[in-house]
Order: structure tokens, then C-alpha cells, then sequence
């Protein structure tokens, strides 16, 4: 069946985290664009030049201080060409750095701010946070074609389906889907919970995957888990493999 043990008392998990990070987006081909611009403008700027220096009449020649602010401009632009080739250097030595950083993830177990996951070993595992005091609480686990392949009534250690304010983990098993599903499918789980008054409890999700390996593509350096990309920024924190404590239980299940 279905295990899920709390974790906490905490009814947030951003105070579990920490600061969320944001992934920057790459400017690298901002900075292509910049270049080839700036060098089009270079060669445009000189064949003016000696364009006015062959015309120029010899009885009067061009304004010096004319000539002089046009050397200038030259001179800036070849600095700001310099500029951003040293700039496209210094982004490629990082993007080699985060790639070299990015190895380090491999095998370890991460949490994602994401209701998506993903199935490995057979397993999907993710925490919620409920703020307050459920009165009923439904999962459903969807594939990426949206068909259904888990949904079921929470229940506490007593068997009722009041369950406490916390912050809990889920972890879906091969007996739970009739083990029909691939390694690496990709599972969105979602939580329908009410409150005494039936109201509806807004909880946060965040799923725990392990990285199996590295891709890289335009630039950008991306974790793989299963079938799911991301980025280091996306890491919330490093956790501990799901265990399989189970203070609450499953009822009513459909696959």
C-alpha cells in the first residue's frame, strides 16, 4: 500500500527550505547578437571613414575635431567588441564550472518545488503541507496524458480520515498502480482537502526525486531525475531517501 509518514509539525514547507532560488534565464545568445552587431558597425564605420578621407577635398579638408570624435567612437566600439568576446569567454568558463558543480548531484536525493514527480525503482515519492486540521483529504495521481493512476482516501493511524495540520510524505508503490508503469514516467499527484465546514485547504507540494544524470543543451545545464528536467536553481534541498513509516494509510483506492 501507499506509505506516508509525517514529518514534521511545520504547516509550511518553505520554512523548511529555505530562500527559494530562481533560475536565471542564459543571455549567451544575447551576447552573440551583441557582437556580430558591433562588429557589422565596425566594418560599416571604417568604410565611411576612408570613404570621406578619399573624397575630401585637399582645399579643405574635414574638421579635425570631426575627425577626431569619429576616432573616438572607433575606439569605443572596438572596446565594447573586446568586451563582449572576453564576456563570451568568461560565460563559457562558467557554464563549464556548473557543469563540473552538477556532478556532485548525481545520486543524491533532492526536493523540488513541484507537484510533478517521477517514478524510480519502481517509486514516486513527494511531501504536502496541510496548514490546518483536515477533515477529509483525496490524492490523485495523474500520467502526463492525464489518465488516472492512483486516487484515495487518507486516513490517520486510527482510521479515521481526520488527519492533523503537518507536513507529511507520500510515497506511491508498485502495488498501488498494479506495476504497470514504467521507470521514469512522469506523475502529476494533487491533493483534495476539507475542513470541518467542508471548505477547501490550499496545500503545498513538493515532490523528492533522486538525479540520475546530466544534460546539457544551448548553454544550459539541466539534473535529470527519471523524466524530469531541471536546474540546480530549482533545488530546494538536499534530503534523505524517502522512508517507509507509515503513520497514515489508504482507503478506497482506484487505479
Amino acid at each position: 500500500m501507499a506509505s506516508i509518514s509525517q514529518i514534521s509539525t511545520a504547516t509550511d514547507l518553505s520554512s523548511l527550505t529555505g530562500t527559494k532560488v530562481s533560475t536565471v534565464a542564459s543571455s549567451t545568445s544575447t551576447t552573440d547578437s551583441a557582437t556580430a552587431q558591433a562588429e557589422e558597425l565596425k566594418t560599416q564605420f571604417l568604410s565611411i571613414l576612408l570613404t570621406q578621407m578619399q573624397h575630401q577635398n585637399p582645399l579643405d579638408p574635414m574638421d579635425t575635431k570631426e575627425f577626431t570624435g569619429q576616432l573616438a567612437q572607433f575606439s569605443s566600439l572596438e572596446q565594447q567588441i573586446s568586451t563582449n568576446v572576453k564576456l563570451d569567454s568568461l560565460l563559457g568558463s562558467l557554464q563549464q564550472t556548473a557543469v563540473a558543480s552538477s556532478f556532485g548531484y548525481i545520486g543524491q536525493y533532492v526536493d523540488l518545488d513541484t507537484n510533478s514527480g517521477t517514478l524510480q525503482d519502481g517509486q514516486a515519492t513527494w511531501t504536502y503541507a496541510l496548514p490546518e486540521d483536515a477533515e477529509q483529504l483525496t490524492v490523485t495521481i495523474k500520467d502526463g496524458s492525464g489518465n488516472l493512476v492512483y486516487s484515495g482516501t487518507l486516513q490517520n493511524g486510527s482510521g479515521s480520515t481526520q488527519v492533523s495540520s503537518g507536513t507529511y510524505s507520500f510515497t506511491l508503490n508498485p502495488e498501488d498502480y498494479g506495476g504497470s508503469l514504467a521507470d521514469g514516467t512522469v506523475l502529476k499527484f494533487s491533493i483534495n482537502a476539507k475542513d470541518s465546514n467542508g471548505d477547501s485547504i490550499d496545500t503545498d507540494i513538493h515532490t523528492t526525486v533522486r538525479v540520475d544524470s546530466i544534460q546539457s543543451d544551448n548553454n544550459s545545464t539541466y539534473l535529470q531525475a527519471g523524466g524530469l528536467l531541471f536546474e540546480i536553481g530549482d533545488i530546494q534541498k538536499i534530503v534523505q531517501p524517502a522512508t517507509t513509516t507509515t503513520d497514515t494509510t489508504t482507503e478506497d483506492t482506484t487505479v
